[in-house]
């Protein structure tokens, strides 16, 4: 990941004040499934009045070439190869950081572990000090790793200083997809692969409107506790 210069003073600049709550969904995908619920996620915040979301997905560790030219992952991968490879200044921006990523053997992917591996300059400089963060993940198979993958991103989190804005059953739809910890899909269902079905994707919609409100309530008390300073 390209790092600035002079990390603290971007992040000092970021915190003087923008009225509206900035949200990155970040994410890694291949296939599209993990895709998929990153847009659903960035629509869910969205619904929010005077929230900015924006996506981004993590480098790839393999050249994309590569990745392109595979037969069963390439013409899906070639649909989103043209979302914006975050960079530092997408993280410092954020209020909110939504990541997502597919089921690695039982854990995140290596691409967004490079990532996460990337930021310490940035967590040096208090950069992720009470941002919002809330994770999702898609597996093959239904017991293939959800919730170790949405607790290791949760876990990166934590470390980074960040407040993690867990779904629980906050809404309706948790009863039927996704988890208590953040939204999740299964895309190889009796054997058929299949893309993250309606509910998996109100279950992502309804993680980043969670995670929206949870930065919109935050921001309002450092607003409140600098007009009482």
């Amino acid at each position: 990941m390209e790092m600035k210069s002079n990390p603290i003073a971007k992040v000092e600049a970021h915190r003087t004040g923008r009225p509206e709550l900035r949200v990155l969904v970040l994410f890694h995908s291949w296939s599209g499934n993990t895709h998929c619920l990153a847009e659903a996620v960035a629509a869910g915040a969205a619904l929010g009045p005077e929230v900015k979301v924006e996506m981004r997905r993590v480098a790839e560790l393999r050249d994309e070439q590569v990745l392109l030219q595979d037969q069963r992952i390439g013409s899906k991968f070639a649909v989103f190869r043209a979302c914006p490879v975050a960079t530092s200044d997408d993280v410092i921006g954020a209020d909110v950081l939504v990541l997502g990523c597919p089921t690695r053997m039982g854990t995140m992917s290596a691409e967004m572990k490079c990532f996460i591996d990337g930021l310490s300059t940035l967590w040096r400089a208090g950069a992720f000090e009470d941002k919002v963060g809330a994770a999702f993940t898609t597996a093959s198979t239904p017991h293939g790793g959800h919730e170790m993958t949405l607790m290791s991103l949760a876990v990166a989190m934590t470390h980074l200083g960040m407040v993690i804005a867990s779904p629980g059953y906050t809404a309706a739809i948790f009863e039927d997809a996704g988890s208590p910890y953040g939204a999740t899909a299964t895309s190889k269902v009796q054997g058929v692969r299949v893309r993250p079905s309606e509910a998996d994707q109100a279950a992502a919609r309804a993680l980043g409107r969670r995670a929206a409100r949870v930065g919109q309530l935050l921001q309002r008390g450092r607003d409140a506790e600098k007009v009482l300073s």
